[in-house]
């Protein structure tokens, strides 16, 4: 298993060899006739934080000795509380600036593809987006705030083309035809990754359900660059395609599946058969002991606390409206501690009258809801239930005592 140390360092080298020339400024000037602009994608990582791809722009001008790409996916992990920033969606990013070479070979050591498309801009439309970039970097304006849709390292480039030619670009209409929500466009990206896939859905809510617009459709690099080879721009009295025909610049090996066995889905339908057998054998024994429910209600209300965070505090838009918290509910963990009293109190019969009634209405509704939910949470859904009506039909608060006890059904 790969460490957390190693992949700390892959990803400060990553880092390192993106940023280049990140503190080196740029020259104020016009580009040759012979300059092109192009749009540079990189394919997928096999790490957590490359999973989507890349996108940079590279501005090469052989008669001035330029070939700079112009990155707006890097950060700075001096930055006082890194983490909590990341999370919270208050984490800077910057445009940083390197040469070409450094960033090819960056992705060369790292096996990923790279794609470039040179774009079909007249002299006037390069310079313009040569300043606006220059500009860009400039220390007052090269930091903005990272979200997760709306503004990235892939939003970032479009809307700097979309600035700099105005109306004369236009994106087709028809991007987006499966007519995809953010939430379903980010999985096919998180699939190789069940347990990261299975946490961004946790954490994501509502607001990532919505259908992305054209435009919107270009917050994942590969879909940048499908929108940029179907735009067209407007050069002088002709309508041209906006971009050249892709070419691949590094061809990476084919990568290696390393998908385990503990997916997800096998985990949580395991601790539903799990706790579907206790039921079952405490059913048949007369048995009431919520040991192991006080446990499981209080992990999925501890989880709900982290959820309720990231809903109400953080500044990211996909954490928005979290219908998660319909079932991962706050409240179970201080009921949870309730169950080991000794005369529990009575309203937590109620409690959990209340909350089967719930889990049972979100297993009928699964497909109405307006949130789509991880299919891995199902058995997590039906084992509250389960759970809570146990409880429900066992509270004998008369005889009921820290100890298992035999009762009457």
């Amino acid at each position: 298993m790969v460490s957390f140390r190693f992949l700390l360092f892959k990803w400060l080298l990553l880092v390192l060899l993106l940023w280049g020339l990140g503190n080196q400024p740029t020259v104020a000037q016009n580009l040759s006739p012979q300059a092109r602009i192009s749009l540079i994608t990189c394919s997928p990582g096999d790490e957590l934080y490359s999973m989507y791809g890349h996108s940079a722009i590279r501005v090469a001008d052989p008669a001035y000795g330029i070939d700079y790409v112009f990155n707006y996916g890097t950060f700075d992990f001096s930055t006082p509380n890194f983490y909590p920033k990341f999370v919270m969606g208050k984490l800077k990013y910057k445009l940083a600036v390197s040469n070409f070479s450094d960033f090819l070979a960056a992705y060369q050591y790292y096996n990923r593809l790279v794609y470039e498309q040179v774009l079909n801009l007249t002299a006037p439309q390069k310079n313009n987006v040569f300043r606006f970039l220059q500009t860009n970097y400039l220390p007052e304006n090269r930091e903005y705030y990272y979200d997760f849709f709306f503004d990235n390292c892939a939003t970032r480039i479009r809307d700097v083309f979309q600035k700099t030619l105005g109306d004369t670009l236009k994106f087709n209409p028809a991007l987006n035809q499966k007519k995809q929500s953010f939430r379903q466009i980010v999985g096919i990206y998180q699939n190789p990754f069940p347990w990261a896939d299975f946490g961004v859905d946790l954490a994501m809510g509502e607001a990532s359900d919505r259908q992305a617009t054209a435009s919107e459709y270009m917050f994942i690099p590969d879909y940048l660059q499908e929108g940029f080879a179907k735009a067209t721009v407007q050069n002088k009295n002709d309508k041209a395609p906006f971009a050249q025909p892709v070419t691949t610049l590094f061809k990476a090996n084919s990568p290696v599946s390393v998908l385990g066995p503990l997916r997800p889905g096998i985990v949580c339908w395991a601790l539903f058969s799990l706790g579907a057998f206790l039921t079952w054998w405490q059913w048949r024994q007369k048995y009431a002991d919520y040991s192991f429910d006080a446990v499981f209600f209080g992990v999925i209300g501890v989880l709900g606390f982290v959820l309720l965070f990231l809903t109400t505090s953080s500044e990211y838009k996909a954490f928005a409206k979290n219908l998660n918290l319909l079932w991962a509910i706050p409240l179970h963990l201080p009921v949870a501690f309730l169950l080991l009293r000794q005369k529990p109190w009575r309203f937590i019969k109620i409690y959990f009258l209340i909350t089967a009634i719930l889990m049972a209405a979100i297993l009928i509704f699964w497909r109405l809801l307006p949130q789509e939910y991880h299919p891995a949470f199902f058995p997590v859904v039906l084992l509250l239930g389960l759970r809570a009506g146990y409880i429900y039909f066992t509270q004998k608060f008369s005889i009921h005592k820290r100890a298992p006890q035999r009762v009457s059904y």
